[in-house]
């Protein structure tokens, strides 16, 4: 049964809920209840009005979260729980609420566990709770982006409504952070609201995960992670996962057909923004499955086929604009061309990115690869590309220089001489952060100094 978050605490549910595995035990939701009251006794005593939530641990986020609602905290919720982002927003009126001890310096109020007395917690007022995503930002700028509790309960409602039959009495593990809104939707609040056990850690190996995972568990997960999963059995049919969810970026369909090979089901790719919330759907069936908006969520394209979206939890229930390029069908389905920013003009001609991207990852040297226009003293093309072994026994064999004019050769048979990359950095892994987003600080900080990878072309070869 779906409990909304505002009335978790104060519902009749039933103590002995399991509600997270922890590297402490199984937590019950009597348990919840006792922790949720210790860390809200404590935030009310120092009289605290906004904090920063961060925690490695997903159940820890849940504690910390339940109770800044129930003391009135406005939350910001940083993008991650590294020093350096956590120095954007902690500070005196504004503490650190962490499980990770000293984070947070002299500004801070840890989550250990403690339990405290229950007292009779009241039903929250969604439209009046309110919290503060942050995304890292294309640039690497935090970029706030508020809620209220009210657009989080009613887009928890939309999931439930389109998969809480299909994950009826599923454990929940994944490998994308709680700190990013997909995977605390996912991951964490959905199967909080639902019932359902969640994992606490985020699982960066697939060995790790499936080690400790029960029969028929739903995972949570990314592209990058899902283009990444090693060689092994698939599972047996009555273990096999219900759903398994993906965001951040677009699934290789052979990702998609690799992942329904080992754990059961395609994948159900979730299309959105921190923005916007969850947008639409898809499981790709086949290269252009298009993706199906979720119940209430009304779309529109305009002349340039920008994608506008609506609906109960977008900022202000009004139309909100995305940066996506789509084709929207008849039905009401869309199939994603690219994103805005993706499209380039180099010569005075319009190139997209993705395009350069698709072609590039067709060549058996190329692993992953990342194209993007360099801002210097005039803008240029370059590419980042993470080698396959084939790739770096080339590498190896004939150098940087040539394998970078091999890979030109082979782009140029379907791409103008204005979309071919001028300047190469070849590399072990593609920079992505915890949520499998490409890190394009990172990206450029790879061309800010000569290196053995760095190619630089004329206009012709």
């Amino acid at each position: 049964m779906f409990t909304p978050l505002s009335k978790l605490l104060s519902s009749s549910h039933d103590r002995e809920t399991l509600v997270a595995t922890t590297p402490d035990g199984v937590k019950t939701f009597n348990d919840l209840s006792h922790e949720v009251a210790d860390i809200c006794v404590r935030l009310k005593e120092q009289n605290i009005r906004k904090l920063v939530l961060a925690t490695t641990s997903s159940y820890a986020f849940a504690t910390g979260f339940l109770a800044a609602l129930h003391a009135d905290c406005r939350i910001v919720v940083p993008p991650n729980a590294l020093p350096g982002m956590l120095a954007h927003f902690v500070g005196k009126d504004c503490p650190l609420l962490s499980d990770i001890e000293g984070a947070g310096g002299d500004h801070q109020i840890l989550i250990d566990g403690s339990k405290g007395a229950i007292t009779d917690f009241k039903e929250l007022d969604p439209d009046r709770s309110y919290l503060d995503f942050y995304t890292s930002g294309s640039t690497g700028t935090p970029k706030r982006v508020p809620k209220t509790l009210s657009q989080i309960e009613n887009e928890l409602v939309v999931l439930d409504e389109r998969w809480g039959r299909e994950l009826e009495g599923a454990a929940t593990l994944g490998t994308v952070s709680h700190q990013h809104i997909f995977g605390l939707y996912f991951k964490l609040l959905l199967p909080l609201c639902e019932g359902r056990l969640f994992f606490s850690q985020t699982f960066e190996i697939w060995e790790e995960l499936l080690a400790v995972a029960p029969p028929a568990a739903c995972f949570v997960s990314s592209p990058a992670h899902l283009t990444r999963i090693p060689p092994f059995d698939p599972l047996p049919a009555e273990e096999m996962a219900p759903v398994i969810f993906t965001a951040g970026g677009p699934l290789p369909f052979e990702a998609a057909e690799d992942a329904r090979a080992k754990f059961g089901p395609l994948p159900t790719e979730v299309f959105g923004s921190t923005e916007t919330g969850g947008v639409a759907h898809r499981q790709q069936e086949q290269q252009r499955t298009p993706f199906t908006p979720l119940p209430g969520m009304q779309t529109r394209i305009d002349a340039q086929g920008l994608l506008s979206v609506k609906s109960n939890y977008t900022d202000g229930k009004d139309w909100d604009t995305t940066n996506d390029i789509v084709e929207r069908l008849d039905d009401g389905s869309f199939i994603l061309m690219g994103r805005a920013n993706q499209f380039v003009k180099i010569e005075g001609k319009r190139i997209s990115l993705a395009e350069v991207e698709k072609y590039l990852a067709q060549s058996d040297l190329v692993a992953e690869t990342a194209v993007f226009i360099l801002k210097e003293e005039q803008e240029t093309l370059v590419a980042v590309v993470e080698l396959s072994p084939a790739g770096w026994q080339r590498h190896q064999e004939i150098g940087a220089f040539r394998l970078g004019r091999a890979l030109r050769r082979d782009l140029s048979p379907n791409l103008e001489n204005a979309a071919l990359p001028k300047r190469w950095r070849f590399v072990k892994r593609i920079p992505i952060n915890a949520q499998g987003k490409r890190q394009q600080p990172a990206l450029n900080e790879l061309f800010a100094g000569p290196g053995r990878s760095e190619l630089n072309y004329p206009d012709h070869d």
